[in-house]
């Protein structure tokens, strides 16, 4: 992976700031916005001073910064194991309206001094490469209420599936065979899990810090703790064999997803919401 970068661009990623969907943590089904949605993925390193109560204070200090009104939402996922697809990295995800949205307000932060002082206070906390974001388009088929609440905390549990296309398909195919299996997962027995899905278009640039990583989608899952996502995993597994062989003849997936612990920093429908690490 290419090398992570520090203050400057840190302040680059704070200032210019779903779940994994990007709504409203009370939002009801119906109020649910499918996207396609314009996703960054920002590679992180944690510093000699990190620490929950550190990294707690570096996010609420970001949170008195300014935060661009075409930003949907924010969340930071530390990884649970070091041997990923995607490496060792934590992940700052920014949600976006649009890839032109996104440029502006990164471009509008580059010089502010508010946010240069906040990220040099808090470069030994956390460091990011800001300059080498990963870009992706989201379809988030299932809102994040369907199967209950999101936890008060902010913390979500996540696994991200590292996919490739086979047998000539591509997005369109996939596309296609989203419906069926979101109806199998909605009639799923789940209630609680705050499970729901989403599956990430890759758009990365050869200026990516993880371009290297051989993937033409990420197929994301998320539920507000480990015991709910096996809950589905089992789900999966007992329920799902004709979905899956539908899926098999457009795409394959590696045999184990990455995890994380995750939070949602930032919802735009919520924006007094404050995580709690």
């Amino acid at each position: 992976m290419k090398k992570i970068y520090q203050a400057v661009l840190m302040s680059f990623l704070f200032g210019a700031l779903l779940s994994c969907s990007g709504e409203n943590m009370t939002n009801s089904s119906s109020d649910h916005e499918e996207g396609p949605f314009y996703v960054e993925f920002v590679s992180c390193a944690k510093g000699n001073d990190y620490s929950q109560v550190n990294l707690s204070n570096m996010i609420e200090s970001w949170r008195m910064l300014p935060i661009s009104e075409d930003l949907r939402g924010s969340y930071l996922y530390d990884p649970i194991k070091e041997e990923n697809a995607f490496g060792p990295s934590m992940w700052w995800e920014l949600e976006w309206e649009s890839k032109d949205a996104a440029d502006a307000a990164w471009s509008s932060w580059a010089d502010d001094e508010a946010v240069m002082d906040w990220s040099n206070k808090y470069q030994n906390v956390m460091s990011c490469d800001g300059a080498g974001r990963n870009a992706w388009d989201i379809l988030i088929p299932v809102s994040s209420s369907h199967f209950g609440e999101s936890n008060e905390s902010g913390y979500f549990y996540s696994q991200y599936w590292t996919c490739n296309y086979k047998n000539g398909a591509g997005r369109d195919e996939l596309e296609s065979f989203l419906p069926m299996h979101s109806a199998k997962i909605k009639s799923s027995d789940l209630q609680g899990t705050g499970y729901h899905y989403g599956v990430y278009f890759d758009r990365r640039t050869e200026d990516a810090s993880h371009s290297d990583v051989s993937a033409s989608h990420v197929w994301g899952e998320w539920a507000v703790s480990e015991d709910a996502m096996e809950l589905q995993n089992k789900n999966f597994a007992d329920n799902f064999q004709e979905v899956f062989a539908e899926f098999d003849k457009l795409a394959s997936c590696l045999d184990e997803p990455d995890t994380f612990n995750s939070w949602i920093l930032y919802a735009k429908d919520t924006p007094d919401y404050s995580p709690s690490f």
